[in-house]
């Protein structure tokens, strides 16, 4: 196989893999500058007889449309092409450059628990992507997680998917639609080795994979409670009891016990690493209830905080009221230029414009002091009004009174007239959000 050319395109040059349902191979891209490598996968169907044949490539065109869309994703191979030749299905997908997680891995020497919050995080955001198109990998372990050399990210690779379409297409034609277990022991759960994996099956891989790490033993070296099979291993493992209990219920022996998403596990490592509340609206949805009360159950309650948190809240009794009038003016001000404009088309007198000059400039300092003094009143956007207030108050005062045909005066009317409607339109959308 060396040497060849397939697709017209792809030279095979290094032997990756061989096995019954096909092999693996790194090839060279002919068309393309450089010859840059890629991966080739080579698929062989067990039967050349048409009707299987004909099954065997709706199956193959499917998933490979699958790993197309994957492929998206930054820390997922793209898949470059897929064809068949010579009755073989092929898939060629990028070559990722790095070295296995299982490099890092070393027996005995247990990861820090910010270096396991890190890589969970890292991977847990690849999956969340992977089960948004309703995909389950299968097959999670550090073999699978590539460090890239280029910017230390782990890329997932090795999809279940191309495991699943190698033992079917390897199959009978009475087999084909039998659900065959794929994964590795020790980071597959009971219900993948039965056949059925869930999206939380590939969360059980990655929780094994971070006790791994913190307690430098392998799966297989992990013990089991006999009666209800989870893995007894916190004893071994030197981490805050917040983030054992996280993987604890990644974990859990039956699929019901443990995190349904990928989402739920992050937004509980998020509160690991920032525990103060969050100033974002919560959603009511049961789905999206965190599980880190429960979490937090395991501490004893106690009314004074900690010495080395300082309290930032105000107490009630140091707030000042504003006063009454503050209000008003504020909502006056807002109208302001409405008049100001107003008064430039009727008007054009030159005590009028001094006049109106005088009081926009004064009125847009004043409108700072009392944004400065009450911001909790004033909105965003009146820093913006006071800007153009003192603006078009210095243009007025200082523009020439004998001629009315300068820019001064057309300029002023253009920025109180886009103020104003800028005012009248916050004035709708509050009244319609207050509805």
């Amino acid at each position: 196989m060396l040497g060849k050319l397939l697709d017209g395109r792809y030279r095979v040059i290094q032997v990756l893999s061989a096995g019954g349902f096909g092999e693996t191979y790194i090839a060279e891209d002919t068309r393309r500058p450089g010859n840059p490598k890629c991966v080739l996968k080579l698929l062989k169907p067990a039967s050349s007889e048409p009707y299987y044949l004909q099954t065997a490539r709706r199956l193959f065109n499917s998933e490979a449309e699958i790993l197309e869309q994957l492929g998206n994703h930054d820390q997922i191979p793209r898949l470059l092409a897929y064809f068949e030749a010579s009755e073989e299905f092929c898939l060629v997908q990028e070559l990722i450059v790095g070295h296995p997680l299982s490099a890092e891995m070393r027996s005995g020497q247990p990861w820090t628990e910010s270096q396991v919050i890190q890589m969970l995080q890292d991977v847990l955001g690849v999956l969340e992507f992977v089960h948004g198109y309703n995909v389950i990998h299968r097959d999670i372990k550090p073999d699978n997680l590539i460090r890239r050399d280029s910017d230390g990210k782990l890329v997932l690779i090795d999809f279940g998917a191309v495991k699943q379409m190698r033992s079917q297409l390897a199959a009978s034609p009475s087999q084909m639609t039998a659900t065959v277990a794929i994964g590795t022991p020790g980071y597959m759960p009971a219900e993948q080795a039965q056949g059925r994996p869930r999206p939380n099956s590939d969360i059980y891989a990655i929780g094994i994979i971070a006790i791994q790490a913190l307690t430098g033993m392998l799966p297989t070296q992990l013990q089991e409670n006999p009666e209800t099979g989870e893995i007894l291993w916190p004893n071994q493992a030197k981490a805050s009891p917040r983030l054992i209990a996280i993987l604890q219920k990644m974990v859990r022996y039956h699929y019901r016990d443990r995190y349904q998403s990928a989402t739920e596990v992050l937004q509980d490592l998020q509160q690991l690493q920032h525990p103060f509340p969050s100033t974002q609206p919560q959603t009511s949805s049961a789905n999206a209830q965190s599980t880190m009360p429960q979490m937090m159950n395991m501490y004893p309650q106690t009314s004074v905080p900690p010495s080395d948190v300082t309290d930032y809240s105000t107490p009630s009794s140091q707030v000042t009221p504003p006063p009454l009038w503050i209000n008003k003016t504020l909502s006056v001000a807002r109208f302001l230029p409405f008049v100001g404009a107003a008064g430039l088309f009727l008007f054009k007198a030159p005590t009028w414009i001094i006049l109106l000059g005088i009081g926009l400039a004064t009125f847009g300092v004043g409108l700072f002091f009392l944004r400065s003094s009450y911001p909790r009143l004033a909105k965003d956007y009146d820093a913006v009004f006071a800007v153009v207030f003192c603006l078009c108050g210095i243009l007025l005062l200082f523009q020439e009174y004998q001629s009315y045909g300068n820019q001064e005066i057309p300029i002023t009317q253009f920025l109180l007239a886009g103020a104003g409607i800028f005012s009248a339109a916050e004035c709708i959308r509050s009244r319609g959000i207050n509805k």
